[in-house]
Formats: C-alpha cells, sequence, structure tokens
C-alpha cells in the first residue's frame, strides 16, 4: 500500500487482525448453514445472528474502559483465545441452543480483538497518519473476510445447496486462531499506551458525554448503518443463497468478492481523501451502497448477484475507516479507548437489531426482502451526513 516503513506494532497487529477477521467469516456463514442442517427457519436463523451482537452491546462500553487498564495487547490476546475455543465448541454444537451459545461467545471474542485493536491503531498512530493506518487496519480486515470465506467453503465442500461439513470449516476456524496468537503473544505483558482517564460519572454518563460532542453521533450512526449491513449479507446470503439453488461454493466466492472489493476501496481510500472531503466520500458511498442493496432483491442469477455484491463491497468499504477516524480526531488520547468502544457499541446494537428484524422480514417474504430493508437503513444513514 505504501513503501513507509511501519511503525513495530502495526505488522503484528495487521497480521492478527487479518486472520481473526479470516476466523469470523469462516465462522458466521458456517453457522448459518450448520442452522439449516438443523432445520432452523429464517426467523431463528436471524435471532441467532443477533444473538452474536447481544453481549457485546452489553459489555463494548466496559470494555473500552478495561483496555486502558489491561492494555490493548492483552485484550487482543484474550479475544484471539476466546475465538479459538469458541470455533472448537462450534465444532460439536449439534443443537440450536449450543449453536446459539457458541455464537454468543464468537460475538464477545471478536469484540474484545475488535476493541484492542482499534484503540491500539488511535493511541499509537500520529494524529496526520490517522487515515493510512487505519486504512490498513481496516485492509487487513477486508483480507480476512476475503479468505475467510474461500477457505471455508473449500474445506467443508458442497452438497447441493449445503456444505457437506461444517465440523471442518470450524476446527479450521481454531487453526487460524491459533497462529493469530503467534505474532502477539509477547504483548502479554505489556501495559496500557494511555491509561484510560479517570472519571467521576459511571462508564455509560462518560460515554454519552462524548457521543453528544459535535459530530459523534452522526460518525456512529453511520458506523452503525454500514457494519449492520455488512453483517446480515454475512448471514443472509447464504439463506438467499440456498433459496435460488446457488451452491455454498458460488456463495463463498460472491462474499469474498464483496469483501475484495472493500479491501480494493480501501486501497484507494487516501488519494479519494486528496480529492474529496470526508463528508462527501461518505455521502456518495452511502447512496451507490443503497442502489446496490436494493438491486441484490431481484438477483436471481450467480452473476448478477456477484456484480451487483461487487458494487456493495467497494462502497460499503470506504465508510467505516472514515468513522474511525472522525471517531479519533474528535476525542482526547485519554478518551479515545471509551470513544472507540461506544462506536463498537453503536455497531454492536445495529448488529443486535437488525438481523433480528431481518430474519422476521425473510420468514414473511423470502430473503431478497432483507436487502429492501438494508437499503432503507442506509437511506436513512445519508440524512446524518447531511445534518453534519
Amino acid at each position: 500500500m505504501s513503501a513507509v516503513k511501519l511503525l513495530p506494532w502495526a505488522k503484528p497487529l495487521l497480521l492478527c487482525n487479518t486472520l481473526m477477521q479470516a476466523t469470523i467469516y469462516v465462522l458466521r456463514p458456517m453457522i448459518t448453514y450448520r442452522a439449516l442442517e438443523l432445520d432452523a427457519n429464517a426467523a431463528q436463523i436471524g435471532l441467532i445472528a443477533a444473538i452474536y451482537a447481544l453481549f457485546p452491546v452489553l459489555l463494548a462500553l466496559q470494555f473500552g474502559r478495561l483496555v486502558g487498564k489491561l492494555g490493548e495487547g492483552k485484550f487482543i490476546i484474550m479475544g484471539t483465545i476466546m475465538m479459538m475455543f469458541t470455533s472448537l465448541l462450534l465444532f460439536v454444537a449439534h443443537s440450536l441452543i449450543l449453536l446459539t451459545i457458541a455464537t454468543a461467545l464468537a460475538g464477545v471474542g471478536h469484540l474484545a480483538c475488535m476493541v484492542g485493536g482499534q484503540t491500539m491503531v488511535a493511541l499509537r498512530t500520529p494524529r496526520e497518519n490517522y487515515d493510512r493506518y487505519f486504512g490498513l487496519y481496516t485492509f487487513s480486515a477486508a483480507l480476512g473476510h476475503m479468505v475467510g470465506p474461500l477457505l471455508a467453503t473449500l474445506i467443508a465442500g458442497s452438497n447441493g445447496n449445503l456444505p457437506k461439513s461444517t465440523s471442518h470449516a470450524f476446527l479450521l476456524g481454531a487453526v487460524l486462531s491459533i497462529i493469530a496468537l503467534v505474532p502477539v503473544l509477547s504483548w502479554r505483558r505489556e501495559r496500557p499506551t494511555v491509561a484510560a482517564k479517570q472519571q467521576d460519572a459511571g462508564t455509560f454518563t462518560a460515554a454519552f458525554r462524548l457521543v453528544k460532542k459535535p459530530g459523534m453521533f452522526a460518525a456512529i450512526y453511520i458506523s452503525l448503518a454500514i457494519s449492520s449491513t455488512a453483517d446480515v449479507l454475512v448471514v443472509f446470503l447464504p439463506l438467499f443463497g440456498s433459496e435460488n439453488n446457488f451452491s455454498p461454493y458460488a456463495i463463498g466466492v460472491i462474499l469474498a468478492l464483496r469483501s475484495g472489493t472493500t479491501m480494493m476501496s480501501r486501497l484507494f481510500l487516501g488519494r479519494l481523501s486528496e480529492r474529496f472531503t470526508t463528508y462527501q466520500l461518505l455521502m456518495w458511498s452511502t447512496l451507490i451502497s443503497v442502489l446496490a442493496c436494493g438491486a441484490m432483491a431481484f438477483a436471481k442469477t450467480v452473476i448478477s448477484l456477484a456484480i451487483i455484491v461487487f458494487i456493495a463491497g467497494f462502497s460499503l468499504g470506504i465508510g467505516q475507516p472514515l468513522t474511525m477516524s472522525l471517531v479519533s480526531l474528535k476525542t482526547q488520547p485519554d478518551e479515545r479507548a471509551l470513544a472507540v468502544s461506544a462506536r463498537l457499541t453503536g455497531n454492536r446494537l445495529g448488529q443486535f437489531l437488525v438481523p433480528a428484524a431481518a430474519g422476521i422480514l425473510a420468514a414473511a417474504s423470502g430473503a431478497g426482502a432483507v436487502f429492501i430493508g438494508l437499503s432503507v437503513l442506509l437511506g436513512s444513514s445519508i440524512f446524518s451526513v447531511k445534518r453534519h
């Protein structure tokens, strides 16, 4: 992405992040397929997807305070270990109840990695390099999102419109988590980069004060809409494929394609930021995402769906690093861990509410209707950009 030498902490973080994001993108589609194997309906699949974000909604702000006490490195290590154990639990999850419990644990483990990683970038990056390092961080995530579904479908195989073995894919998740631990294990003794600000008020009160800062709510809401859309696509594209007799191979490639174009958009983010303002980029990328998500509902062939997802991946990929930069720029260093967690709380709140609503919508009208709902959600976030 650039010939400029990276800061020492960046390479281990980017490698670990790539592998952890690959792990979650192995697990999430395969959780949907395992649920289908267990005869779950669309509403139950939506509920399981929502449970993934339930505990992160409740824990994200507390994690933001804890990461300032324990250190970013320890949080990343804890999250990675939790993802390893979650993958093994999914391997033996042959009931919807156990599948739901494992999904909830995956959400907590992934949250710990995200809080640790994003806080590390926010605190250790010079302010003038925020766009570059948040771009690299989200680029590494998109790389993992691209590789994960491809590896999962290769390992799991295909048996018509369902995989041959979801269990093999879950074992793959455990292996990727173990490898992800290797570059970051030396951080287990590190202290926090910046100690968390001691608040007279409670965590929730302090977070509410942060959100009231100009532009913070808009950044959090846009991030919520984008992350919820990306999350629902991972869960409901397999269901949409099953309804339209698309093979797991096709859906795996399409999910990888979305992540690949997201990664591409982040390669060009630096140049785009030089030519357009942040709010112009947010406005236009979100508008394109609105149109692309609406079009997905009418895609009845693998090729047409792939083309639309290609466009959506590029446009959705622009918003997340920009909202990370905005949240970091609008806060002081000792507030930043809490601010990162406030943004992630918004993301997880969306990822809790939107999949549950999507499951109800899919049960009533089919998975295609979910994409129309996502289009409406993204459209509502455009007004946040305008008002800022």
